[in-house]
């Protein structure tokens, strides 16, 4: 009761106040001043009883009717003495003290009655407040329950949301990596296919270039051809006209030589003759070293048309080549790098220490940055795709930073491990 009291305070004052009321009504209620006692009384002892109001009544009337005047026939008795009806009357007035006093007492004690009868209820009314508080008290410390329970869930949801949406973000930023990787690879061979189709275009632009040129080198040939011809027809018709003229100075020297003398005119003929078939011979080498000159010219034409097919032929095969080559060494760095995966899984596990509850089935997927020599980056060491067991997650992390540095290749090799994943599992 006293902790229900300590915890209502309310009730403890409404207590404390009633037993207060009931004290001073106590107090008040008790006549303490003694009754007055005769000096010259002799002190009895008196033998007293408690008796009710109407025994009182009745005793006291038949003291009255024992101190009435008698009848004239009982004036011959004799009358009791003065000490015996004092001692009576003494008695009398000590019953209706006596009565008094049990009736004060009487009182008293319905008082004393009536004042627990209030304490009682006072106290019920006090309990059943502590009984109410306690009960609200229960009640508030039932919703306080109620509501911690509802923000323990609540932050279990929060919780729980968090975690979904972290493994929907760190979902995302795996799809996104993988959408990079895959647009960095769709890219690369983008480039790859425009470099090819550039050289090709290239080579097919220095084809319809070449054919261009041949075009307007056989172009070129064939007006040098018709030039030539022409020019060969010209000194065919000038070697007949020469022929005709030399058939008409012949002609004519004969009619000279048949007008003077037939000597001297023969021999001018001759001379005439001679000169003609010299410049005719002369014309003749001179036409014969022009279309040699025009068929030098064009054999080296078509030696240089020939030069600049074989070149860009072997440039194109060189290109071809090249292409072939950067593949090849592209999947040789990637079958060189994929030999140092289980080499680096390997100096990762040997490093690892199992949390306590750690499954065997569990796997992470680990993102490492690295510098050339396999020395990890600081702070680079993260988790892609956790394994849902924090312990599992952060241990793995500390394998990779205590296995530092890595096994991976030197040289182009190594341009695959400056930032790379891995799945690690026990």
């Amino acid at each position: 009761m006293w902790e229900i009291l300590r915890r209502n305070r309310r009730a403890f004052f409404w207590s404390l106040g009633l037993h207060v009321l009931f004290a001073l009504l106590f107090f008040v209620g008790v006549d303490l001043t003694p009754p007055p006692v005769d000096a010259g009384a002799k002190a009895r002892v008196v033998k007293a009883s408690i008796v009710s109001d109407r025994a009182l009544d009745a005793l006291i009337e038949e003291i009255r009717s024992e101190t009435a005047p008698r009848p004239a026939d009982q004036e011959l008795t004799p009358e009791p003495d003065a000490a015996e009806l004092e001692a009576q009357r003494q008695a009398a007035e000590e019953a209706k003290r006596q009565a008094e006093l049990a009736a004060q007492r009487e009182a008293e004690a319905a008082k004393r009655e009536a004042a627990l009868a209030a304490q009682r209820q006072a106290e019920e009314e006090a309990r059943r407040q502590a009984e109410l508080e306690a009960q609200r008290q229960a009640d508030e410390a039932a919703r306080r329950r109620e509501e911690a329970a509802r923000r323990e869930a609540a932050e279990a949801a929060r919780v729980k949301a968090e975690a979904e949406a972290e493994a929907k973000r760190q979902a995302a930023e795996q799809a996104r990596r993988q959408a990079e990787q895959e647009r960095q690879a769709r890219a690369a061979r983008q480039r790859a296919e425009a470099e090819r189709l550039r050289a090709e275009e290239e080579a097919r632009r220095q084809a319809e270039a070449l054919a261009r040129r041949q075009a307007e080198e056989q172009r070129q040939a064939e007006e040098a051809r018709a030039r030539a011809e022409a020019e060969r027809r010209q000194a065919e018709e000038a070697a007949r006209q020469m022929a005709s003229e030399r058939e008409r100075l012949r002609q004519e020297a004969e009619q000279r030589a048949a007008e003077e003398q037939a000597r001297r005119e023969a021999e001018r003929q001759r001379q005439l003759a001679e000169e003609a078939e010299r410049l005719a011979a002369e014309e003749e080498r001179r036409l014969a070293e022009e279309v040699e000159r025009q068929r030098r010219e064009q054999q080296a034409r078509e030696r240089a048309d020939e030069e600049q097919r074989q070149l860009a032929a072997e440039e194109a095969r060189r290109a071809r080549e090249q292409d072939l080559l950067s593949q090849l060494m592209a999947e040789q760095v990637s079958r060189e790098a994929e030999r140092y995966i289980p080499v680096i899984k390997d100096r990762v596990r040997q490093y690892w220490v199992r949390p306590p509850a750690a499954d065997a089935s569990l796997s992470a997927v680990v993102s490492v940055r690295l510098i050339p020599g396999g020395d990890v980056i600081p702070n680079s060491v993260r988790i892609e795709r956790g394994s849902g067991n924090t312990a599992f997650d952060q241990s793995a992390i500390a394998a990779v930073y205590n296995a530092s540095p890595l096994p991976v290749p030197s040289g182009p090799p190594f341009e695959r491990f400056r930032e790379f994943s891995f799945t690690f599992t026990p």
